[in-house]
């Protein structure tokens, strides 16, 4: 058989069966992801959304130094979550979530800046239940859902390492705070895992003002998220404020 035939023989042969590639792996190093910053961001928010359970840890530094805020919420994406937070007024909180209840548990600074009338009675128990629907901004409460959605012109970086691990960094310049993430414009680097699920596995943010971190992990891990015990919660429904 004449060479050229030869290799039609193997041509067609591996078409029909799948031939193994004979050139060297690829470095992950110096690897090229045909996506657009777009089309990775795109892919990132749809792999969270769908996530059963996600910890975010969040820390804002001001630009002048010195912790604006720092918190960690372990989620359903729903209406399931734990939250511990503390802030630079000194302010600490404790938080649980469970559908339309709050669980809340905070340190003196956070009952002295508490956003709605306290009575002696508040300070009896460790815990206090109230309604979502009554949390006012200034009790500094969490939500348990999480805005992951694409906005502005996204630039895609060059792929890096993030703590051991590959990324592909994607960039928002937000000139005109359409961001859900913060009303002051900003730079936002995404950076979303460049092996496996393309997860997002951190957000950072440059703002005039402040730089926040935001790392996600724990996928998919199971939620133990349970409310206080009876006895150490204070239902709010049952007291009657004084002012």
């Amino acid at each position: 058989m004449r060479a050229s035939a030869v290799a039609l023989v193997l041509l067609l042969g591996c078409a029909a069966t799948g031939c193994a590639e004979t050139h060297a792996a690829t470095d992950p190093r110096t690897a090229t992801d045909p996506r657009s910053a777009a089309q990775l961001l795109d892919s990132a928010n749809r792999t969270m959304k769908a996530l059963r359970s996600v910890t975010i840890t969040t820390e804002t530094i001001a630009t002048g130094g010195g912790r604006v805020y720092s918190g960690r919420r372990t989620t359903d994406l729903e209406s399931r979550c734990a939250y511990k937070a503390s802030f630079r007024s000194g302010s600490e909180l404790e938080q649980i979530r469970m559908g339309g209840t709050d669980y809340i548990h905070g340190n003196d600074m956070y009952f002295e800046m508490w956003g709605r009338e306290t009575v002696p009675a508040m300070r009896q128990k460790p815990w206090l239940k109230s309604p979502v629907s009554a949390a006012r901004g200034a009790d500094d409460l969490t939500v348990c859902t999480w805005p992951f959605t694409s906005f502005g012109r996204p630039t895609k970086g060059a792929q890096t390492e993030l703590h051991g691990r590959p990324v592909i960094p994607v960039e928002v310049r937000d000139k005109a705070g359409e961001s859900p993430f913060a009303r002051e414009p900003g730079i936002y680097t995404f950076y979303v895992a460049a092996e496996g699920t393309p997860y997002l596995l951190e957000l950072g943010y440059k703002g005039p003002h402040n730089r926040t971190t935001t790392v996600f992990n724990g996928f998919d891990k199971p939620l133990a998220v349970r409310p206080p015990a009876t006895a150490d919660t204070l239902d709010l429904g049952t007291v009657r404020n004084s002012g």
